[in-house]
């Protein structure tokens, strides 16, 4: 019988050569063929038991090299599974994503240096830190705290929702939407840095509280005139100017702490209160909005200003000091309300009170240099006509011009005639 020879396998421009095999064990005979990708690659052999299927199987092989893919036999049988498991479970519109995700995972960094990125370049738009800034700094670095080590796409949503749920216990609605925005702002970040797929973020899946009437506090008639006759001379204007204006605290006298404000803003000045005119020419630097707006000056602002020691002809800052890093509104946090300064009191108060007499919320939202959306999402809290009446009806009995001289607690209620 004569000795089975080699022959050669010939697909296109390639071969391959089979030859005859013997098991070094079991001395059972058989075919086998070397092969490999491309040069340099270590080569890799197929054995068959025929001769047929020896030259089947190299004609096949030499179809899936010419391909220029990967070689599918030639993976190992863990790599075949999982493939063969995201074809199950993928359809053709899922691809994208999916080959989105892989990319971003090669990419993804460690997230405590992801996240001292995101701040650096944070800091660099706004060019300066920022007391938002700071306030975001604190929560993003808390949560990368948690999870050092882990690189962005690691964190699953359960994992950062149980975190974030921990973080927020016993917080208010509104703050803990404000910890979801700090962090849906950094994992938006890391989609645009190629560290995140375009897709659902576990930010994203943080639930967004709804923030109650509680939350939106505004202050009665009796609670306003308790604060007006407590209030610290120098800080009159401070309250004027929220309660009856609707100007925002930093609009008014910005904290001066290193990093809690802007350096290009300041806060408003005499000159800027058009007494002629009943306007307040807010400029863009003292808007927080960056653009300038005009606020009128109702009759109870003016009767205010006046008990304020702000006066027409007067030039220079309202307030010299920030009441809240002077302990002012602490003070009256506790003398007033009990349970600490409600934030934003005096603001949301103006909206609202506002409101109930013009009805008219784009007109107020142009007023306090917010949107109409803003407005009825942090402030607007509805009231009658009548409580709207009481409250800018409230009028000093006393007017004071020495802004230096301490309040004699004679605040009271005079009805406007008309």
């Amino acid at each position: 019988m004569a000795k089975p020879k080699s022959f050669k396998v010939t697909r296109g421009n390639s071969f391959l050569t089979v030859y005859p095999w013997t098991h070094p064990k079991t001395r059972k005979p058989g075919w086998r063929f070397a092969w490999r990708e491309r040069e340099g690659m270590p080569w890799r052999y197929v054995t068959s038991a025929t001769k047929g299927l020896a030259e089947t199987a190299a004609w096949e092989k030499l179809g899936e090299i010419a391909s220029e893919g990967f070689v599918w036999s030639g993976l190992p049988r863990e790599s075949q599974r999982f493939l063969e498991e995201v074809h199950r479970l993928t359809e053709s519109e899922d691809h994208a994503a999916v080959l989105d995700f892989l990319r971003s995972r090669k990419r993804s960094a460690e997230v405590v240096t992801s996240v001292a990125r995101f701040m650096d370049f944070k800091v660099e738009s706004a060019q300066e830190q920022t007391r938002h800034l700071y306030n975001v700094r604190r929560d993003l670095e808390a949560m990368a705290a948690r999870f050092a080590g882990s690189s962005v796409t690691d964190i699953t949503p359960a994992d950062l929702k149980g975190w974030w749920d921990k973080r927020v216990e016993g917080r208010k609605a509104k703050t803990r939407n404000d910890v979801r925005a700090n962090l849906v702002s950094f994992w938006n970040w890391a989609i645009l840095d190629g560290l995140f797929p375009k897709d659902s973020t576990p930010a994203d899946k943080l639930p967004r509280v709804e923030v109650g009437h509680g939350e939106r506090r505004v202050v009665t008639v009796d609670e306003l005139r308790r604060v007006l006759d407590a209030v610290e001379a120098e800080w009159r204007p401070w309250v004027v100017l929220g309660a009856f204006c609707g100007l925002r605290p930093e609009e008014i006298a910005p904290p001066q702490k290193k990093g809690a404000s802007k350096a290009t803003k300041r806060g408003i000045r005499c000159e800027e209160i058009d007494f002629r005119f009943k306007v307040i020419h807010l400029p863009s630097v003292v808007s927080k909005v960056d653009t300038p707006r005009n606020v009128p000056l109702c009759d109870a602002a003016l009767a205010w200003l006046a008990w304020a020691g702000i006066t027409e002809g007067m030039t220079g800052p309202v307030c010299l000091r920030n009441p809240s890093e002077k302990g002012e509104t602490a003070r009256l946090g506790k003398l007033v309300f009990k349970d600490g300064w409600p934030q934003d009191i005096l603001r949301h108060s103006y909206g609202s009170f506002r409101n109930s007499l013009i009805r008219n919320l784009p007109q107020v939202a142009e007023e306090m240099g917010t949107s109409e959306t803003m407005l009825r999402r942090h402030y607007h809290n509805p009231r009658t006509k009548e409580e709207g009446e009481a409250y800018f009806n409230l009028r000093p009995s006393v007017i004071r011009c020495d802004p230096m001289e301490r309040p004699s607690n004679s605040v009271s209620e005079e009805t406007r005639a008309g």
